[in-house]
């Protein structure tokens, strides 16, 4: 669907930052969400022997970018790291910014 690099944040990094105990929880958590439907086409041996980057290549293939964002924001509070979640909403915040600053009309300049 989407690659990585055109989410809001980088998932991949936050998710370097769980230990494995955590990395585990937070598959556990986003395979639980409302629109887990579209997981259901991803065999779930595939997600339980992910790292952390290979998640994100699954997630972002499978799965609208907003959602994954969105779910993953949950997830990090559910899992009560604040610092995760508040560390993807600043770069989803700077990446909105930038993208506003780049297509704004230059009568906004």
């Amino acid at each position: 669907m989407v690659s990585s690099a055109q989410m809001g944040f980088n998932l991949q990094a936050l998710l370097e930052q769980l230990s494995q105990d955590e990395l585990s929880k937070f598959k556990y958590l986003i395979t639980t969400f409302s629109l887990a439907h579209e997981l259901q086409k991803i065999p779930h041996k595939e997600v339980d022997k992910a790292d952390g980057k290979q998640l994100v290549e699954i997630l972002t293939t499978h799965c609208d970018s907003y959602w994954v964002e969105m779910a993953s924001l949950q997830v990090f509070e559910k899992m009560h790291r604040m610092d995760l979640s508040e560390r993807a909403k600043d770069e989803v915040r700077e990446a909105a910014l930038k993208s506003f600053n780049k297509r704004k009309p230059l009568s906004l300049g």
